[in-house]
């Protein structure tokens, strides 16, 4: 469900909704694989958020025309955000995806993805854009190359430290493979979708990649996508797991990978993993983009980003809901100790603690502990179809999940 919404399931299922009943996939000029990070990338659009300077604001939007990078000018989302070690004198960064209206080869895009961005803070709030040196100032960009899994559109699932100097990006790829669903529904590109990796030996800078690691499976859905890596705690020897989602035509669903060596390779547990609730119920239609992260009683905790059921998996409200890991039986759990119903939801766009400008969509959520018992919660959102999606903060002081835990933060 992370897929298709104007979020990952936000973009992907507003954004697919919309280009796949609109017929044709018109080309808007793109500049070629072999620019630098001082060539600017054209923008279809840039649309600033009203709420921007406002309490409870985005914390990072497309950037203007002064700023260093022009590949996320139309979108900016699904934040992946590493604060610095303990101790440490590092800055926090923020890994993303947006575009510029256009995908590899001037190709129109449907979903906010397209290419990875790097930004840094002294305080996980207050962002500056890094120019990387693929196009627009993107760290790591599609090869533009036909035949290529990752050839036409990319984004960032999740990045890990390996080591003391090496940085593993998990990040998933859509290639020029046309897609049909049937019916009304033109074909269309950058639906095929797998997971791959790349490594940074220069913090973030530049990527080298390491190729795929998870192929689609045809019994999960169309594509495997935004995935997210967790790591056992130190100490103890079980495998890393890779949450990631599929979407089959009808609903989206999360599903696990397993890895004993390491992040080298994968095996798929098989199984939904976590699924949509019933027919009409809050998360009916299913379940997409996901953060995981460690609570203040060492749980595994999981925010993810629903779609409503009732009336399709395009066309419902989008939310986010909790589960939690049950480590007896190793599977995850919708929560019910918020609301009473399995999931939540815990949070709604435009519903406070949320600000106005989410109130058209939420999603890709990514949850950071803090080292005072408190949770970070970033996501992606935006007011209306005439705002470009932008990354908010909320933030729970007590570390607890409902509603009124929350409080948005904003910039300075």
């Amino acid at each position: 469900m992370t897929a298709m919404a104007p979020s990952h399931l936000l973009l992907l299922s507003a954004h697919l909704s919309a280009l796949l009943t609109s017929g044709s996939s018109p080309k808007i000029a793109f500049v070629g694989r072999a620019a630098t990070a001082s060539r600017r990338l054209p923008s279809l659009h840039s649309g600033v958020p009203a709420d921007v300077g406002a309490a409870g604001g985005p914390v990072l939007r497309p950037p203007s025309s002064a700023e260093c990078t022009s590949f996320d000018t139309a979108c900016v989302a699904h934040p992946v955000v590493l604060p610095p070690a303990v101790g440490s004198t590092d800055l926090w960064q923020m890994y993303y995806y947006g575009n510029p209206g256009c995908w590899a080869n001037g190709t129109k895009g449907f979903l906010p993805t397209g290419y990875v961005g790097l930004a840094e803070s002294t305080d996980g709030v207050n962002w500056e854009r890094v120019a990387g040196s693929e196009e627009g100032g993107s760290v790591l960009a599609p090869t533009g190359q036909e035949d290529d899994w990752d050839g036409l559109q990319l984004g960032v699932g999740d990045v890990v430290h390996v080591g003391e100097n090496e940085l593993h990006m998990y990040y998933f790829g859509g290639s020029f493979e046309s897609l049909s669903f049937g019916g009304p529904m033109p074909p269309a590109q950058g639906l095929r979708m797998r997971i791959g990796k790349a490594r940074s030996t220069n913090k973030g800078r530049s990527w080298e990649r390491m190729g795929q690691v998870l192929d689609y499976d045809p019994d999960e859905g169309v594509f495997a996508s935004w995935p997210r890596i967790v790591l056992p705690q130190k100490g103890t020897s079980k495998p890393w797991r890779m949450s990631y989602h599929a979407f089959n035509g009808t609903r989206w669903a999360a599903f696990g990978a397993v890895s004993t060596d390491k992040g080298k390779t994968w095996s798929r547990e098989g199984g939904i993993a976590l699924g949509p609730g019933g027919p009409d119920s809050w998360d009916g239609s299913g379940v997409g983009t996901r953060a995981i992260a460690r609570a203040a009683d060492g749980g595994l905790v999981m925010v993810y980003e629903a779609v409503e059921g009732g009336g399709g998996p395009f066309a419902g409200r989008h939310r986010f809901g909790l589960a939690r890991w049950d480590e007896t039986e190793e599977a995850w759990k919708k929560d019910t100790t918020v609301s009473g119903v399995p999931g939540g939801p815990i949070l709604d766009g435009g519903v406070k603690p949320m600000n106005s400008w989410t109130s058209h969509v939420i999603g890709t959520p990514f949850l950071v502990p803090m080292e005072n018992g408190s949770m970070r919660l970033y996501f992606c959102s935006k007011k209306d179809n005439d705002m470009s999606m932008s990354i908010g903060l909320v933030e729970s002081a007590s570390g607890d999940f409902g509603p009124s835990s929350w409080r948005s933060i904003s910039p300075n």
